[in-house]
């Protein structure tokens, strides 16, 4: 059975179906998900998720943390509380924790002063959105690194455009003790190799089945299996023939079959030594 280490199912596009797809899972091959946190109540609400609705067949876990596109909502108070849920027996890993340079505000003060003088006049209805500094986000990092090094967990990141400040954090502030994954993985092999050698994971999903994935496709072939965790980020990155719709961990069946191919191996193996993966870095007991 397929274990999907990655999951947004508080998310509003499955406020009509949550229940009925969450039962259909074990049904479509998947008997373990993870939902994860992106900041204070989004954590609330993995427990609450993971503990509170029983399926038959599906056993949910829990991870806690802010992301870096929240960094800036990181105060004393909910980091406090971040370390209180940590402490909850549905609570498998700190995360999704890391940075993200994809939105970042390059303008000058003169183009931030008139748009915000735009929006004054009503010329515009909305400011534009961006992602933290990367100071402010380096900070939330390594206070949510130092948090699960206290609590002895896992970590789950998130890096775009950041892979080499990423990598020197984690090395340069051990937050790769206990183990971790780095999440939605998109670098090229040699850096994949680089966290390898921390001892990390890389999550792989939809992505691999994209006819452009080029680089992770080769990540895929060259490292380890054993390194290798499938995830599907739902309800985003469905992967081929679904790209575009809402995605749910039934889909994960499509990484698998593209992943057996490229390794040579059997759809069965995949799922057998990515879930033995899943559990060992969340520290699972079967």
């Amino acid at each position: 059975m397929i274990f999907d280490t990655h999951c947004h199912y508080n998310d509003e596009s499955y406020g009509s179906d949550r229940e009925a797809l969450l039962r259909s899972l074990p049904e479509q091959g998947v008997d373990r998900i993870c939902e994860i946190g992106y900041n204070l109540e989004s954590s609330k609400e993995a427990i609450r998720l993971a503990r509170e609705l029983f399926i038959p067949g599906l056993q949910k876990y829990a991870v806690v943390g802010f992301h870096p596109e929240n960094a800036d909502e990181l105060t004393e108070e909910s980091l406090l509380e971040i370390y209180t849920l940590s402490q909850e027996k549905e609570v498998v890993a700190m995360g999704e924790i890391g940075l993200d340079y994809f939105r970042i505000d390059k303008r000058s003060r003169v183009e931030k002063e008139q748009e915000a003088e735009a929006f004054a006049k009503g010329e515009i209805t909305e400011m534009q959105a961006f992602n933290p500094d990367p100071e402010v986000q380096k900070d939330c990092f390594i206070a949510m690194m130092e948090l699960a090094r206290k609590r002895n967990l896992p970590v789950v990141l998130h890096s775009r455009d950041a892979a080499m400040d990423t990598y020197h954090l984690l090395r340069d502030h051990k937050g790769y003790v206990n183990g971790g994954i780095v999440h939605c993985f998109s670098y090229p092999v040699e850096v994949a190799k680089q966290f390898i050698d921390l001892g990390m994971m890389v999550g792989i999903g939809g992505v691999l089945t994209f006819s452009n994935a080029k680089k992770l496709k080769q990540v895929a072939t060259e490292i380890p299996l054993n390194h290798i965790v499938l995830e599907t980020d739902c309800p985003y990155m469905s992967p081929v023939p679904l790209r575009g719709s809402r995605n749910h961990s039934g889909n994960l069946r499509y990484v698998v079959s593209c992943l057996a191919e490229l390794k040579g191996i059997s759809e069965e193996e995949v799922i057998r030594k990515t879930t033995e993966n899943a559990l060992q870095v969340y520290r699972i007991k079967d």
